[in-house]
């Protein structure tokens, strides 16, 4: 997704905001949202705790940690680490990236929860070369087929299950017929 202010660098911060009733949304890239922070126009959460007197800073822990869902800063420090690069999962929010191919694995909940809710679901929609979709499309048939047929064999339905399994042969022959 373009960033919606310069339609040039892929958006990575996504604020909405709620005042009286009106609702706006922002699909910003770091650099204009920086911006915008710098001309008062666009507030985030991190400016607002770090507004705080530091007599408050346990109110204000518990208060965001309960409203908001943010970690108390306690419990930043102990955050778990990759163990092949030492990533905490703080920086991954952060940059909007991950340290190494084996954060994916170690944060695999934490960033689930973050493309949900950046992206409303963790399925890939996007569009798909004809090919690929081909051979997906083929495979989700072969194994409903084979679910099927295995259904059939249990109920004891033995057309069935002949049935099924020429058309798995069908398939699967015109997928080899298809690589060769």
């Amino acid at each position: 997704m373009l960033c919606e202010k310069c339609k040039k660098r892929t958006a990575t911060v996504f604020y909405n905001e709620n005042m009286n009733g009106k609702v706006r949304s922002y699909s910003l890239c770091g650099e204009c949202a920086a911006k915008l922070r710098e001309r008062g126009e666009l507030q985030d959460i991190t400016s607002m705790t770090g507004s705080f007197a530091d007599p408050f800073s346990e109110l204000q822990d518990h208060f965001f940690s309960g409203f908001f869902g943010i970690s108390p800063q306690k419990e930043i420090r102990s955050e778990k680490k990759c163990p092949q690069c030492g990533t905490v999962y703080g920086e991954i929010a952060k940059l909007g990236r991950v340290g190494c191919p084996e954060c994916y694995s170690v944060f695999a909940d934490e960033l689930s929860r973050m493309i949900q809710s950046v992206h409303g679901t963790t399925t890939h929609t996007g569009s798909v070369p004809a090919r690929q979709r081909a051979l997906k499309q083929r495979a989700e048939t072969l194994k409903q087929l084979r679910t099927l047929q295995q259904d059939a064999v249990r109920r004891e339905d033995y057309e069935t299950a002949a049935r099924l399994r020429d058309e798995i042969k069908q398939l699967e022959q015109s997928k080899e017929q298809e690589d060769a």
